[in-house]
């Protein structure tokens, strides 16, 4: 069952053109965050390291895939390794990324935080428009799998990707997630170095999370608010 939508900081026109026009919205983007950062406070001090980062990837890639599946008709898409939601005219690919400081800053350049591997190196490819000898689509064609689509070589090379990019700070209750919707060009030694075209976004900002204090199962009562 896909979650419910939830209010979003207002967004320029231009934004919500061009969102529009890829066949998303604001609101789903913000809401993928905010599954995301329910999900990492669910982990507690004694889960193995690593944790709370994985739930929050995890809830992130499912809630955009519900959002756009149930409102806007795409797709289940596993492209190599790369865990994406797909429209349905197989045109555009979303998946999600850990940006550094930079993300959402119309005036810098961000990168992923963490180092990515052979699968965004290649969609990275495929963006720029690079020669198909040079990119490796055979790699992506792969059993669809429940309720997603396959590509076809040439689907996979023509394939627009495109990654919610987003970085978190926390001051005492409130966390802000600095965030943008954008399409890498350039790839080098596991970083994207450089982007087509980006759309950065309103910020998530959210208070009044509780953390847990201890390692038992129990119920998570998380507050939320958006402004």
């Amino acid at each position: 069952m896909a979650l419910p939508l939830v209010a979003s900081t207002p967004e320029p026109d231009d934004v919500r053109v061009r969102l529009g026009g890829m066949g998303t919205r604001l609101e789903f983007l913000h809401g993928v965050l905010r599954a995301g950062e329910a999900a990492r406070r669910t982990a507690v001090p004694n889960d193995p390291t690593g944790t709370a980062g994985r739930r929050a990837y995890e809830a992130q890639v499912r809630t955009l895939r519900e959002l756009q599946i149930e409102h806007e008709g795409w797709a289940k898409l596993v492209h190599g390794r790369l865990e994406l939601a797909c429209r349905d005219d197989r045109s555009i690919a979303i998946g999600v990324m850990v940006g550094d400081a930079a993300t959402g800053q119309a005036r810098l350049v961000p990168k992923n935080a963490r180092r990515r591997g052979h699968a965004t190196e290649q969609v990275t490819r495929a963006n720029a428009g690079e020669a198909a000898s040079h990119v490796q689509t055979a790699l992506f064609v792969a059993d669809a799998g429940p309720k997603g689509v396959a590509l076809s070589e040439e689907e996979a090379f023509a394939l627009s990707t495109w990654f919610l990019v987003s970085f978190r700070t926390k001051a005492g209750d409130a966390v802000r997630i600095d965030c943008e919707l954008s399409q890498p060009k350039r790839f080098e030694d596991g970083f994207v170095v450089e982007w087509k075209q980006r759309i950065p976004l309103p910020p998530l900002k959210m208070d009044g999370i509780e953390p847990l204090n201890d390692d038992g199962p129990r119920k998570i009562d998380i507050a939320v608010d958006f402004r």
